[in-house]
This record gives C-alpha cells, structure tokens and sequence, in this order.
C-alpha cells in the first residue's frame, strides 16, 4: 500500500480500518510527537490543532499499512488565500528516507486541487522542502 495523505478535522476519525482499542489514531499521532525532538509535545501539538478543528481547520495524516506515520497541520488565517503548514513529523524508522518531502507533496497536490495557490511553511524542514521542489506557489 503506498504513502497516502488524508485530512482529518477530528482525532477520532476512522483511517485506522480495525483499531485495537478506543482513542487508537489520537495515540498514535501523539506518540509520533512525542517521539520527534523538533516539535512540541504530543499533547501540545494535538491540543493546537483540536482547536484548529473548531475553526475549520485539518490536519493531515500520512498513512502506511493502515497506519499513521507523519502528519502534518495545514491552517487558514482566513486573511489569505494561503495555506499555513506546521508540525510536520515523521515516524523515527521512516526519516531520512524522503518521506517527509513526499508527504508534503501530496499533500500540496491534495491542497492545490482545492484551489490553493500559496503555501506558508511555518517549520524550517517544511520550508526546505517546499523550496528544494518549487512548492511555495503554484505556478501558472
């Protein structure tokens, strides 16, 4: 099964086909924070974008065999038509293999088919990537 991005506006949304337990996809997403030293805690992070669920807001979810192993939150100030990307991470045994630079680009595909045309990379590995593949604005 290949790498996948899916928005999310809720941490009880059903990617994981036959969960283990209640609460299993807010977990695991937490525990893949929790294990990355560039970003905050688990908690931190899954509370900012809760919050950002209530204002529209998605996070997105690489998926692999069923499970999740990057997410990255995608914001709207609501001022522009750009999108804000922040708190990108990555399961430890997939970095340094290019996932993240994937994951970010379908994600960027996903967000461009919605008619976004500009992206603010909050995180410097975001803005790296983003700018390494030309990501930053649509072209025309």
């Amino acid at each position: 099964m290949p790498l996948e991005a899916i928005a999310i506006n809720s941490l009880d949304a059903p990617l994981i086909k036959k969960p283990a337990r209640d609460n299993e996809l807010a977990e695991r997403l937490q525990a893949l924070y929790d294990a990355d030293d560039n970003q905050p805690s688990g908690t931190e992070v899954l509370n900012i974008i809760e919050q950002g669920f209530k204002r529209g807001q998605y996070l997105y979810v690489g998926m692999f065999n069923d499970k999740p192993i990057a997410a990255v939150g995608c914001f709207d100030d609501g001022q522009t038509d750009a999108k804000r990307l922040q708190y990108l991470t990555v399961h430890p045994q997939n970095r340094d293999r290019a996932i993240d630079a994937k994951f970010i680009k379908l994600v960027y595909d996903k967000e461009v088919k919605k008619g976004v045309r500009q992206f603010v990379p909050v995180d410097s590995d975001i803005h790296q990537i983003m700018s390494e593949y030309e990501l930053l604005q649509v072209k025309n």
